[in-house]
């Protein structure tokens, strides 16, 4: 029987609240002094790192699962252009024999892919625009920290300068702590984690 698609949103929300508790504890350490700056620096890389694949991972999921019928959509009626037969057999065809499928950048990959197997690109085209401009952002971060080239701090260094930020917030760890302004409650992670549980949830209504 197929399950909902909200069952991902809420599996997704899980493990990001499990990597916010991590978070608040490593905060309550440095501000005991028993961890340092540097340190904080590698533990909110990682902590994006963590998050950020699970994101990808969630879309991977949903887009396989609704395309083999495995998981159905509670409010949005989605049409394949193809069935697969076995639906087993999902995987290894939209695959085409590699080990991974990148499905960001959005537009380029998850987008291009619905509209490829499905009638219409809904529920992944159902973002508006200042959610794909986010997915964008936080992508570029993750490339700087899981691939730390050139190019890819070249662009995370673009993406950032219009931030009145502190030198040692240049860096993408050091940014994910920074906060947007003073007044700002809210870490950069903090703001990642919520509208990234936003775009979940949104996809998989």
């Amino acid at each position: 029987m197929a399950g909902k698609t909200t069952r991902l949103a809420q599996k997704f929300d899980r493990q990001v609240s499990s990597l916010e508790a991590t978070r608040q504890k490593m905060e309550s350490l440095f501000s005991r002094n028993e961890v340092n700056a540097d340190d904080m620096e590698h533990i909110y890389s990682g902590l994006f790192i963590d998050m950020f694949t699970e994101f990808e991972a969630l879309i991977e999921a949903l887009f396989i699962g609704l395309l083999e019928g495995s998981l159905y959509s509670p409010t949005q009626n989605i049409i394949r252009k193809v069935k697969i037969s076995p639906s087993t057999e999902t995987r290894n065809i939209v695959f085409g024999g590699r080990s991974y499928l990148d499905w960001l950048p959005y537009k380029n990959y998850t987008l291009k892919r619905a509209r490829l197997y499905f009638n219409s690109p809904e529920p992944f085209d159902i973002l508006n625009p200042s959610e794909k401009s986010n997915l964008k952002f936080y992508h570029i971060i993750r490339n700087a920290l899981a691939h730390k080239s050139e190019k890819a701090l070249r662009a995370f260094d673009n993406l950032i300068s219009g931030f009145p930020l502190l030198p040692h917030e240049k860096k993408p760890g050091g940014f994910l702590r920074s906060r947007p302004s003073s007044s700002s409650p809210q870490t950069q992670f903090e703001i990642a984690v919520l509208e990234l549980k936003v775009i979940a949830g949104k996809i998989c209504a």
